[in-house]
């Protein structure tokens, strides 16, 4: 036994074996041609058509991984792709597509087996410095387990900004739509492995389920901007920014959409956003919490397209004064492009930190 994990033994054991039950490995074929081995897990179950419905991510039916930078949204995806259903008695059943949504990287499946299924209890209020397992299905559907705890960092540049991190240090493609999980057993998120360790939170998670029941789509606002959080900053940098402008809470803008209404309404990076809707935010995935929150208020139509203003607390940097504007925003379900014609971002945590903006 690894004596790092001899405090949660029996604990993490009993915890493990018993979110196991639902753990499930999922294939993907385009052509007749492995696409990639994952993991999934049930979170629904229909007595009277006898099917289960699976979560997972959509990498399963990625059919072309074509830009590191996820925000450039050009990354290629097959609904027709086939899928199998890996059980826990070896057996294998299709599964069908219900759902797939790009920006978040999550699937819906459904595939009828003979027996009813389990399904996970969740807790959304993941802490950091938490500790969690990280459950996968090997292509034998061995269990993949590892253990970590909740890192305190920022999504890099390259990243959506719905994701937290673990510790985890082996990831790999058979964890990928696997199961973050708490020492009770209840999952917390689902592994991500767009960065290693990365997973997406079961707040962002059980928002986007209840859209995509309500309304068949899973929407949010789309604001033209990529963040840091300022309280993951290194603490000297932190002090830095609160002794120059006396702010220690926030969002820092890293880059702003070349033409977008952030851009026409003079938001450049650098530029430190606290509020939201009259909302202190702190964090990235606070954030996203709220964009989904204004979708679920706003989307009672179901427009799976439309524009809704988000008023935003903004610090102009290079006047040292505040600002509060009206930002008008785009309500889609596609992933989210935030691209300029020359790169540039922000490098947090080195010697040339600067904040004079541009």
């Amino acid at each position: 036994m690894n004596p790092q994990l001899a405090h949660v033994r029996e604990r993490g054991t009993n915890a493990v074996l018993s979110a196991a039950k639902f753990l499930l490995g999922l294939s993907s074929y385009i052509g007749g041609k492995p696409l990639i081995r994952c993991s999934g897990f049930w979170i629904d179950w229909d007595d009277e058509s006898k099917t289960g419905t699976i979560f997972t991510t959509a990498h399963l039916i990625r059919s072309n991984n074509s830009e590191f930078d996820v925000w450039l949204g050009q990354d290629e995806y097959d609904p027709n792709a086939k899928v199998m259903v890996h059980l826990l008695d070896d057996t294998a059943v299709e599964a069908h597509l219900l759902y797939y949504q790009v920006h978040y990287d999550i699937a819906l499946f459904r595939a009828r087996v003979d027996s009813p299924v389990q399904f996970p209890s969740f807790n959304d209020r993941v802490q950091y410095a938490q500790e969690v397992f990280l459950l996968g299905r090997a292509e034998n559907l061995d269990l993949r387990i590892t253990y970590g705890r909740v890192e305190y960092l920022n999504p890099d540049v390259f990243q959506r900004y719905h994701f937290m991190f673990s510790s985890k240090t082996d990831a790999n493609q058979y964890d990928d739509g696997g199961l973050v999980i708490d020492l009770d057993g209840k999952v917390v998120g689902m592994v991500n492995i767009t960065s290693q360790g990365s997973f997406i939170p079961c707040s962002i998670l059980l928002k986007c389920l209840d859209l995509w029941r309500k309304y068949g789509h899973i929407t949010r606002p789309h604001l033209g901007f990529k963040f840091f959080a300022i309280k993951f900053l290194d603490p000297l940098y932190i002090e830095k920014i609160w002794r120059k402008y006396n702010i220690d809470d926030g969002l820092i803008v890293n880059e702003v959409a070349d033409g977008s209404n952030g851009e026409m309404l003079g938001i450049r990076r650098g530029d430190i956003i606290s509020c939201f809707n009259g909302e202190q935010i702190s964090t990235t995935v606070e954030l996203e919490n709220l964009l989904l929150d204004i979708c679920k208020d706003f989307d009672r139509t179901n427009q799976p397209s439309a524009e809704v203003d988000v008023v935003i607390k903004v610090f102009n940097i290079r006047k040292s004064r505040w600002r509060e504007l009206h930002l008008t925003t785009n309500i889609s379900e596609h992933g989210e492009v935030v691209a300029r014609e020359s790169y540039s971002s922000f490098h947090f945590g080195i010697k040339d930190f600067s904040f004079g903006g541009t």
